[in-house]
């Protein structure tokens, strides 16, 4: 549906400008759930505004369902975007809001009523047809904003945080109803969002971005179990990142100062070969003192609700971070200073590429 080929974008010039994009390539399925996710500065928002029409790239081409779009304005093209601001107009009604859009395009009156009555069903604001941006809540507004994207009935919806400003609670529901508008109206969405959590929740699939560069694009699964390289691994969900050495037969990883871990064909490296182990926290296994595991020492304990964060110092001065379930709400007892065995699960272990 959407094909990024090569993008570059620079903002300012000579050693003062800055690369927003640098030859970014992407393929976007028609109908998925497409996340852009990275950290502030790192392009997602330039490739959505480049997409939308709001922005020219340098160099590269846009092609959306087959044909190119480089170069048009953004009237022109098929898609409708959702700002973080929600941008609803305080002066008109639910209904004149989401029938703006339709109306600028001339539509006639009675198709523009279906459409809007169409949108405000899909999220589940029938009833709201006259009532005023002001006497919604901040979750109301958000789906006003989708209503009136989703009336025209774009090919591509292209969302820009529109999250953010909302409360935990609320933003989990929200991302629960975007899923099923994306299900509901089989349009592609392409997301833009800074957080983890949201992008392992809603997406079909993610691409990973930092400094102007797409890093990964996989599935969840794929992003978070099976990371590429060192940020993508430490900046979804935490990760610890052990520095290895492989030996023999390229399966055994000897962890420096600490011990030796023996992993699957699958995770193979040239024997000699420096590498990083990546290890996911609730992988990891708490045994007593001397009973099979690595020896550790425990640093810090933090409780968090339905988990514990163990912090512990592994042999030869590794920091390990292990979470341990709260069974029926008891926590794990470790004091500081405490010794225990850390084992690492062949399965739980993951050779980054770099």
């Amino acid at each position: 549906m959407v094909e990024a080929i090569g993008l570059t974008k620079r903002f300012g010039s000579g050693e003062q400008g800055v690369t927003a994009l640098d030859r970014v390539d992407v393929t976007i399925r028609p109908g998925e759930f497409f996340t852009l996710l990275g950290p502030s500065g790192c392009g997602k928002t330039t490739l959505l505004r480049l997409i939308a029409g709001l922005e020219q790239a340098d160099a590269g081409e846009l092609r959306l369902d087959g044909g190119s779009i480089t170069g048009l304005p953004p009237y022109r093209r098929p898609v409708n975007t959702v700002f973080q601001s929600y941008a609803l107009f305080p002066h008109l009604s639910i209904a004149r809001n989401v029938a703006f859009g339709l109306e600028m395009r001339r539509l006639p009156r009675g198709e523009i009523d279906a459409q809007v009555a169409q949108a405000l069903s899909l999220v589940r604001l029938d009833g709201y047809e006259k009532r005023m941006p002001a006497q919604l809540s901040g979750g109301q507004q958000q789906r006003v904003a989708l209503a009136r994207a989703l009336a025209n009935r774009p090919k591509v919806l292209l969302l820009d945080e529109p999250l953010s400003a909302l409360d935990l609670k609320l933003r989990k529901e929200m991302q629960l109803e975007l899923r099923r508008l994306k299900e509901a109206t089989g349009i592609t969405f392409v997301f833009v969002t800074h957080d983890q959590n949201e992008a392992l929740t809603m997406s079909d699939r993610i691409a990973v971005m930092d400094k102007g560069r797409v890093l990964q694009v996989g599935t969840p699964i794929e992003i978070y179990d099976r990371p590429q390289t060192r940020f993508v691994a430490d900046f979804i969900g935490e990760a610890n990142l052990l520095a290895a050495t492989a030996s023999g037969d390229g399966r055994r990883f000897a962890i420096e100062g600490t011990g030796d871990v023996v992993l699957g064909d699958d995770e193979r490296s040239e024997p000699g070969r420096r590498v990083t182990l990546a290890v996911r926290p609730e992988r990891a296994v708490v045994t007593p003192p001397g009973d099979g595991g690595f020896d550790a020492t425990v640093e810090q304990l933090i409780y968090a609700g339905n988990e514990t964060h163990l912090h512990v110092i592994l042999k030869g001065g590794q920091p390990f971070r292990v979470c341990l379930p709260n069974h029926q709400g008891a926590a794990p007892r470790y004091r500081a200073g405490e010794a225990l065995g850390v084992v690492l699960p062949p399965e739980a272990c993951h050779v980054l590429a770099d």
